[in-house]
Order: C-alpha cells, then structure tokens, then sequence
C-alpha cells in the first residue's frame, strides 16, 4: 500500500522494494523488486542510494526463542542503517505492543508511557530492540531524521498482523471475564502517516498511530460480523501453549495478554504535526470484517467456510516486510 502511494508522489523517483522472495503483483511503473536481504550485496548496493528507508520488520507469532528473534531483527536493523549511507530519513513502522498489554495501563497511552513489553510475547520485545537501534544515532548515518511509527491494532487482512489474522480464524477468541477497549486503524491511515515522515514533515522522535476512539473488543467482533469465543483463563492459557508447541496457532499464550488488556495508543502528537485519522475505530472494523476473504484461516492454511482441518501448519507472519527505498528529486544533505 505504500508503495502505490508513492507512484502518486510527484517528488518521488524511484521506488525500490528490498525482500527476499517474490516481488508484489500490480505495483506502479516506479517501483523496482530486489530480491536482497541484510547481509546481501544488492541489498547494500540499493540501500546506498536511498534518499528515505522505510522498514518493516518480519517477525513470527509463534516464535518460541525470544533471544534468538531479538538478535536477528536488531542485526537486519543494525545493517540497514550502515547500509543507507546517504539517507536522510529513516522511518520504522512499529507497533503498540511495544507498551504491554496490562490491566493497569492508562486509556490512551502516550509516547511517554514506559515500554513494557509482556515478556512471553517474543515479537513485542523484539519491536522494542528494535525501536532502541533505530533511535541510536551512533549506528549509520547521524545526520538521518529517524522517526519510529508506533501503530495501533490494524485488523485488516492486507495487513497480515496477528490481529488479522486472529480475524480470519474459525471465530474471534475472548477470555472469560475479559472484555477490554481495542482499536481498529485504517490502513489507508497508517500510510499517510508513513508519506508524512518520508516527506520530512516529521521531526525526529516516537509518534502513535492511531484512531480517535475506541470500542470493547467484544463489540468490535459484532462490528466486524465475527463470533467471539470465550474461554476460561486457565484454559486459555493452557489451550495456547499446546498449540503453539505443535505449530498451530489461532492465538498463542504470549499473545492472549493483547486480548485481555487494553493497550490503545492516544495520537495527539501526530495530530499536533498534521496528521488526521480518517477512519474511527468502529468504520475501520467493519471494513476489516467486510473485507475478509471468503473462508477461514488456519495458520498459514486458507480453507473454505465451513471445511474441517487438521494438521500442523506454521504460524502468519507478525509484519509484513518491505524495506522502500525512495529516491526525491533535489539535492541531498
């Protein structure tokens, strides 16, 4: 989505896309595929011309070694800013499970709320390393604005986060006794967010993304025209660790704590540097649950409603990645 936002930005060259793997169907005339990752030379290669780097971090739900998920995010991280040698500005999209999904959290959070990843959530603690490298100036280029995006839940199913993803399964679950406020953010407003900080419109810094309001997550499944199942906690917990252990994940124990407490993200800093949402939370659910693909998810599994399925099957992606390389017209700092 980024990507085809950038086709319409008059400023904008080049466009490069940095994954391995195949490239993204049905991307503009200035986007480029290379099919590189950190430690690879093209990778390096594209990266060294790069006015403005986006990353998007690639994790797995289901990781069960947080250390070695840790390590291997920082060091992508950590050979992107050497790598981009001539950037000026360095945007990550984060996410707001870095603040910890607790029952004592206030409504809304802000930028300054400590970070406290729940500690049996790999993905969340990784996100956090990870915010730490990208906010370092002494790794790559000083001189880059380095803004990192914390977002709110996107539950839509392009997006591929675990939210999504627990959205296309059999049905939404809930633990008994547990009915906290979630959002819902527009992707479309999660990229205008992204186009502000690569504009440099952002100074450098922490800024949430996020709706204005909130709804009860049990609401939010009616919205989006889902069933909520609720088990007990125990139970839960218990269910989650069994699946998790086979490879089979509608929601794993570490991220059980995500639907039980709130952790919904305030915005008025992004407000306050010119950014609007769109969409509420209530619009962008319903567009979630409209826009679910005709069948049910089971991990990487899709199956039509009402198919039976058994087996083990890997756990989505966390994040989608895509490092995007932009090329302005105009000189350089």
């Amino acid at each position: 989505m980024l990507a085809l936002a950038l086709e319409e930005e008059p400023g904008t060259e080049r466009i490069l896309g940095i994954q391995r793997g195949p490239s993204a169907p049905l991307l503009g005339p200035k986007f480029e595929h290379v099919a590189a990752g950190p430690g690879d030379q093209r990778f390096e290669t594209a990266l060294a011309e790069a006015d403005a780097v986006v990353l998007f971090p690639l994790l797995e739900v289901g990781e069960r070694d947080a250390r070695a998920v840790r390590e291997r995010l920082t060091a992508s991280v950590r050979r992107t800013l050497e790598a981009a040698t001539r950037a000026t500005t360095v945007v990550m999209w984060s996410s707001g499970v870095v603040y910890g999904a607790h029952p004592d959290n206030t409504v809304p959070l802000d930028e300054q709320a400590p970070l406290r990843a729940n500690f049996d959530f790999a993905p969340a603690r990784a996100l956090e390393e990870a915010e730490r490298q990208v906010l370092d100036l002494s790794v790559g280029r000083a001189e880059a604005t380095r803004v990192v995006l914390r977002g709110a839940a996107v539950w839509a199913p392009s997006w591929r986060s675990f939210l999504a993803r627990a959205l296309s399964g059999p049905a939404m679950i809930g633990v008994r006794g547990y009915d906290p406020q979630v959002q819902s953010l527009d992707p479309d407003d999660a990229v205008r967010a992204m186009l502000l900080a690569i504009r440099g419109a952002l100074p450098g810094g922490v800024y949430n993304v996020a709706p204005d309001d909130s709804l009860a997550a049990s609401e939010a499944a009616r919205l989006a025209g889902r069933r909520r199942v609720e088990v007990p906690e125990s139970a839960a917990f218990a269910v989650g660790e069994r699946l998790a252990s086979m490879g089979v994940t509608i929601t794993t124990p570490g991220e059980l704590n995500y639907h039980m407490h709130p952790w919904v993200l305030g915005n008025r800093k992004l407000r306050e540097a010119g950014w609007a949402p769109t969409k509420s939370a209530r619009q962008a659910i319903v567009e979630a649950g409209r826009a679910l693909p005709e069948g049910v998810r089971l991990g990487r599994v899709q199956v039509r409603r009402g198919d039976v399925v058994r087996g083990a099957a890997a756990a989505m992606a966390f994040v989608a990645a895509l490092a995007a390389l932009v090329r302005r017209r105009g000189g350089r700092a």
